[in-house]
Order: structure tokens, then sequence, then C-alpha cells
């Protein structure tokens, strides 16, 4: 039996410290694989595959993106959760869309289960309305909305698209909940009116717009959208309450050396700075650039949105 002396330890502990910049300096050595937990061909891959060309250049190695579907996004979260923490494995992610505000009995908070390395973009909620809705603005859709109590359908496929109109008005509006399987039926009945009002994305509402189909309201977050730039912040509307986002996160398994998730970062951070990725995100959303704790910070601040909606709107995950 080796017995180890404090002295020992310590010099362990130190020789381990002195390694950790060398490990930096060798990463990468082989391709890393960029997991999505959805089908090819959807944002989320799209996204990815625009971010794996630049990273890979920065690297030096290649970027493969491997799609793991399954679960609305669980099955790829915990094939990173189970991934060794070498670097080798990173996940393009929207943590929120499989949190436990909207989904039970998850085998993990993928909040916490995967280590952040940084924010990639910022989905923002759009209240879009049937023109045959007397309103032009949002605060006149707001009192249209309470004179006419229950007369209004809210169209949504997931938790995402209800809970937002928890946080438009105090007390909340009377509206019916209508769910639908997918989101193409979602926007298929605004558009003839069965439901009179959507929260949904840029990207799935802008050609329905654009044909003069259906009116935009207001954007959430904290800055217009690039690709709709007429259309005003909900603060700006007069409802600084509703905030509800979606953050799109480049993660990985717990465990991973700094200077390893620091070289990660910063070959993301170059990436959503090129012209082509930037492009691509501000046509769909806002693109966001930070490290490791900028990151933790707005995943913090996006649970912390969505589960006051769930709490106002008594909501419970499916």
């Amino acid at each position: 039996m080796t017995h180890f002396t404090g002295r020992s330890i310590a010099v362990l502990a130190i020789s381990f410290l002195a390694a950790l910049p060398a490990l930096g300096q060798q990463y990468p050595s082989k391709p890393i694989r960029m997991i999505v937990g959805f089908p090819p061909g959807g944002i989320m891959d799209i996204y990815a595959r625009m971010l794996a060309k630049p990273m890979q250049e920065r690297l030096k190695v290649p970027v493969v993106i491997e799609n793991r579907p399954g679960a609305g996004g669980i099955v790829g979260a915990i094939a990173t959760v189970n991934a060794d923490p070498d670097g080798y494995t990173i996940h393009h992610i929207a943590p929120s869309a499989i949190s436990r505000v909207f989904v039970k009995d998850l085998p993990h908070d993928f909040y916490t289960a995967l280590q952040p390395i940084g924010p990639v973009w910022e989905s923002p909620y759009i209240l879009a309305i049937n023109n045959q809705v007397p309103a032009t603005t949002l605060k006149e859709f707001v009192e249209y909305a309470r004179a006419n109590p229950g007369k209004l359908n809210l169209g949504g496929s997931s938790g995402v698209n209800f809970l937002p109109i928890a946080l438009l008005s105090n007390p909340p509006l009377q509206v019916q909940h209508i769910e639908f399987k997918g989101n193409a039926q979602m926007h298929t009945s605004l558009l003839v009116n069965e439901v009179q009002l959507v929260f949904s994305t840029t990207q799935a509402l802008l050609p329905y717009v654009q044909s003069g189909k259906m009116r935009m309201l207001g954007v959430t977050g904290a800055r217009r959208v690039a690709a709709i730039p007429d259309v005003p912040t909900t603060t700006e509307a007069g409802f600084p309450n509703l905030q509800a986002t979606v953050i799109g996160a480049m993660m990985g398994p717990v465990g991973m050396p700094e200077p390893v998730v620091a070289k990660l970062s910063a070959a993301l951070k170059e990436a959503i700075a090129t012209p082509e990725v930037d492009k691509l995100l501000n046509a769909n959303g806002r693109p966001l650039v930070g490290g490791p704790q900028e990151l933790t910070k707005l995943l913090r601040d996006e649970l912390a949105v969505w589960s006051n909606a769930a709490k106002i709107s008594g909501y419970q995950p499916k």
C-alpha cells in the first residue's frame, strides 16, 4: 500500500497545476465532435454547421457535427453529460427547452450538469396577431384583450409559446390556450383566425408578416431584432416584464480543464464575429458573445424568467 504524506500530496497538486498550461497548449490534437440534439436541416443544426467551419479554422482540427436527435434534445444532452471531459465533445444546445420548467422527470438539470463554454445566440419571442384583431400596437392589443376576456385564442405547441402571456399583464390576460402538435399548424391556424395570437420566433413568422397576413406587435429582449427593425421591444411598447427569450449556448461535459474551456471559448467568440455567422444569427434573432461567466449569468436569468412565468400561470411540466 502506498502512503502519501502531506508534503507529497502538495507536490502532486503543484505538478498538476503546472501541467495545466501545457495541456492548453497541446489541445486540441484530434477532431472535436459537436453534438446537436436534433436531426440535420433544422435551425439548431444549421447554426452548428455554420459555427463549425470558422471554429475548426481557428482550432486547426476538424469540428465534426454529430446529430443525436431524440426527446426534443434530451438524448443529445445526456450523451454530452456522459462524455469524457477532455474537450473533444461539445454541444450546441438551448438548455431552457429541456429544463425542468417544461419537462418533468429529467435525469439531469442541464443548466448545471453541463460546463458553460460561451453564449451563441438569443431567440426572442414575437407577439403576432391575426389581421382581424383591431389593434396595431401592443398597448391596443392588451386593452382589447382586457375588454374581451376569454374571447381570444392563443396558439401554441409547447410551454414556450404559452408562458409569455403570463408576463404580459398583471393580472394575466384571459385567453383560451389552443395546443397544436407543431408550429406549422399553429401558424396556419393564426392565418385563418382560428387563433388570434401566437408567441413565436422571427424565422417562423417573418414570411407571413412580409406577405401582410399577420401583424407583429412586439419582440421580447433588450434590443430590437435586425431582421425586423420596425418592431419595438416589449419594453419600448410599455411592457417591460415580458422578457422571455431562449439562449443558445455552447457547452460541454463538466470537468473540462480550464485552459481547454478558454481555448474553445476564444474560438467560439471569433466564429460568431465572422460575417457569415453574424448575418445568419441576426436574421433569426440576436448574436451573443461572451465566455463561461457571461453564459452562466445569461442562463441563470433566463431560467428565472421562465420559472416566474410558470409560477404565475400555474403551468406544469409535461
